[in-house]
């Protein structure tokens, strides 16, 4: 089922919850990831984590080249840096240049509870990372926008000064 996106700054009670690993696949788990796969293409997005449609579980869907659900995933492995700009569902509209590995290496369950081994590299490396960002409450573009806002309101608070 397409689940709405939970967007930031709105739902930032609930964005900024760090996720849960998870430790037993049952149907609320996998109910959550045909949730997160039907959403994720709907709104054409590159990946979603699980926190983004209100479930505080370590599952992300990437969607690049084709579908992979990840569980409880973790970088074993990374190689070089690179700075691109990256989006995310969770604040539409808003992109920002991040510093990110050029590939990851990843240990995870996959959508049946079994161990696998995945590895992107460019654009699917800044996905797979940004999406495990999440899984720890924080998002680089929840950053940019609350600077954006505080820049917004000191500039005009400055104009305002100036003008009288």
């Amino acid at each position: 089922m397409i689940r709405p996106i939970f967007t930031y700054p709105k739902d930032k009670d609930i964005l900024t919850v760090p996720s849960v690993e998870v430790t037993e696949f049952n149907d609320e788990i996998k109910q959550t990831i045909e949730d997160l796969i039907d959403t994720v293409k709907a709104n054409n997005g590159a990946g979603i984590s699980a926190i983004q449609i209100g479930k505080p579980y370590r599952i992300c869907v990437i969607n690049w080249g084709g579908i992979t659900v990840l569980v409880n995933p973790v970088i074993t492995r990374s190689r070089g840096v690179h700075t691109m700009k990256e989006g995310c569902l969770s604040v539409p509209g808003l992109y920002v240049s991040t510093p990110r590995y050029q590939k990851v290496w990843v240990s995870a369950l996959n959508e049946n509870g079994e161990e696998i081994e995945y590895a992107e590299g460019g654009n699917g490396s800044y996905i797979v990372q940004h999406e495990l960002d999440h899984f720890e409450g924080r998002c680089t573009l929840f950053d940019a926008y609350d600077r954006f806002v505080k820049e917004s309101v000191e500039n005009d608070t400055s104009d305002k000064n100036n003008n009288q």
